[in-house]
């Protein structure tokens, strides 16, 4: 199990879809589509509810023999010790990943992100993303893996995840 943690605009999502193979039972858990089941808000107490539901997630895909790729900003980093947890009481690896990159090319990346010149979506703007960056710097998960997604491609990390869990490449 993988799990991805990073800044907006970081490359998370493009990693972790990247390495789903439903032919191999490898799929993406993005944490954030729980969101949409509380509400439109991101309130503290919502993200608790968000977590323990991607949790259950979690441990159901496990269970059912799945590798995971779960990816999430992780502001609360007790989250991922829990996803540990149900990995390691599986018996399964699991490793971490923090991206990271520098502020100007996530500031950067969040202007021209998909969806944002079609006007579906709007960038989070770079007061956000600094403050977000300036957080996830802050709290860098103990044991996680470094991923400079500004200097390795993306299949570079996907390699270097694979390789770090023991993966067929």
């Amino acid at each position: 199990m993988a799990i991805i943690r990073g800044a907006p605009a970081s490359g998370k999502t493009t990693i972790a879809k990247s390495m789903r193979d439903f032919s191999q039972k490898t799929v993406w858990l993005k944490v954030d589509n729980f969101k949409e089941f509380f509400s439109e808000e991101n309130s503290l107490e919502e993200q608790k509810f968000v977590d323990e539901c991607a949790l259950s997630t979690l441990k159901y895909l496990l269970d059912q023999g799945f590798s995971v790729v779960m990816e999430k900003i992780f502001y609360d980093s007790s989250t991922i010790q829990f996803a540990i947890t149900a990995a390691i009481d599986r018996k399964i690896p699991a490793k971490v990943f923090q991206i990271r990159c520098p502020l100007s090319v996530l500031q950067t990346r969040d202007r021209n992100r998909l969806g944002i010149q079609e006007g579906c979506r709007k960038p989070l703007g770079d007061e956000t993303i600094s403050r977000i960056y300036k957080k996830l710097e802050g709290t860098f998960f103990p044991g996680a893996l470094e991923l400079d997604t500004n200097e390795l491609s993306v299949e570079e990390c996907v390699v270097k995840i694979k390789s770090s869990l023991c993966l067929s490449l």
